[in-house]
């Protein structure tokens, strides 16, 4: 029914009057309106891809290149300025546009050749197997096949987001095998993530919440070019989170609760900056939610302060393989009475590449205008060491032999302490 000029609309039509629903969503609710609708059609359907890529430590992980077979490689200049490059994958994989790609190892005339590099993938077929490329710099055109040793790779996403708790299945059962163990993933089944990094890599769960399903080790037999498929429907839950709340915490100047500082899109690139930033300063400090282990060499100047809030340095803590603690090699240096220093000539050495310590003088004890202020006094050691040589007082001692330490506060005039320990032997 066509509306009639300065008619409106009747209650009791259902809004009959407008043939274009569109239309009569935005005369209701404001311009652009419709268009926000028609985001939440088939809502509980809509559902998002990702190809397997590869296990590492029982992770599905999509941090390392992809190569794909492929079958045919032709080149064909698509104008003046641009050559099209058509990729046939020897099975179908979930290569969607805008996908960083790179073709290795193409060999021949120098026209050809110059067609290696990376490329943003322009369009897909349906079935996933068709692949074109643009190449705006060389021109060349080559309808015969050159695929022979070339290689097709795709490239890590920047970022992922799979998360804990999303649903996912599988686009066709999955046999894991590796020597006589096998795990098995249906199509039919419905799994969950579990121990997601939001990145780039995350487990799968039979249960929301549950245990991660064993897979460290295992590659997939048959086959490993299937996807996951996430359900990405949208609930009551996820649109309340959108819903500009009162103002609360009203208080001083700057400190009122807002909603938003800047529109929705500028708050998801923000956010995103601010995890990308995270995960890399997260990957380069000290962090206390779980155990650390580096191969890096650390350098440091001043004072190392070691703390350890949970006493696992304390009694047989210090075996703990989480103990805190600051080492020389393999010893973990000032927990036990191991000795991690060897007798080398003259000289006691250490598998430390570096060792520095202040200068600590022994001063003779002479008294110096009536006091012996400056002077250090040991008392009730009898015989004085006056080196570790092996040829002083007690031919014994050598820097291999030393099984105790002892530790000594230095303070200088301005009352500021420092310990040093005094290396010794129960011989």
């Amino acid at each position: 029914m066509a509306v009639i000029n300065n008619q409106g609309y009747r209650r009791d039509l259902n809004l009959e009057e407008t043939p274009d629903d569109g239309g009569a969503f935005d005369n209701l609710a404001g311009a652009g309106a419709a268009s926000d609708i028609r985001l939440l059609q088939n809502n509980l359907r809509n559902t998002s891809r990702v190809g397997f890529n590869t296990i590492s430590n029982n992770f599905f992980s999509f941090a390392f290149d992809r190569k794909i077979g492929i079958s045919t490689l032709t080149s064909s200049q698509k104008d003046l300025a641009n050559t099209v490059i058509t990729i046939t994958l020897t099975e179908p994989y979930e290569v969607k546009k805008g996908h960083l790609v790179e073709l290795r190892n193409i060999t021949g005339v120098s026209s050809a050749v110059s067609l290696n590099g990376q490329y943003s993938v322009q369009s897909v077929t349906p079935d996933l197997k068709v692949i074109t490329l643009i190449n705006s710099v060389i021109k060349y055109t080559n309808t015969s096949d050159f695929s022979s040793g070339v290689d097709f790779v795709l490239k890590p996403q920047d970022i992922f987001t799979f998360t804990d708790g999303d649903i996912v299945g599988l686009s066709t059962d999955i046999t894991f095998t590796v020597g006589g163990s096998t795990t098995s993933l249906t199509k039919n089944n419905t799994y969950f993530v579990v121990n997601s990094n939001g990145v780039n890599e995350f487990k799968l769960s039979s249960t929301s919440g549950g245990s991660a399903i064993v897979i460290d080790g295992i590659s997939p037999s048959s086959p490993d070019n299937f996807s996951f498929i996430r359900s990405d429907a949208v609930y009551q839950r996820e649109l309340i989170n959108y819903i500009e709340p009162e103002i609360q915490d009203s208080g001083e100047e700057g400190d009122d609760f807002r909603y938003l500082d800047e529109s929705i899109n500028d708050t998801f690139d923000n956010t995103i900056t601010n995890i990308e930033t995270s995960d890399f300063f997260a990957s380069k400090k000290y962090r206390g939610d779980q155990d650390v282990t580096t191969n890096e060499q650390i350098k440091t100047e001043g004072n190392i302060s070691l703390n350890d809030p949970v006493n696992n340095i304390t009694g047989n803590g210090v075996d703990n393989s989480n103990a805190p603690g600051i080492y020389i090699g393999n010893t973990r240096a000032f927990s036990s009475d191991n000795n991690p220093w060897d007798k080398v000539g003259a000289a006691l050495t250490t598998s430390s590449e570096e060792v520095s310590i202040g200068e600590l003088v022994f001063l003779d004890g002479t008294v110096l205008n009536g006091s012996q202020d400056g002077s250090m006094i040991i008392e009730g050691i009898k015989n004085d060491i006056t080196s570790v040589s092996g040829q002083s007082a007690d031919s014994s001692l050598s820097g291999g032999n030393f099984t105790h330490k002892l530790p000594i506060k230095v303070q200088d005039e301005n009352g500021d302490q420092e310990v040093y320990y005094l290396l010794l032997s129960n011989t």
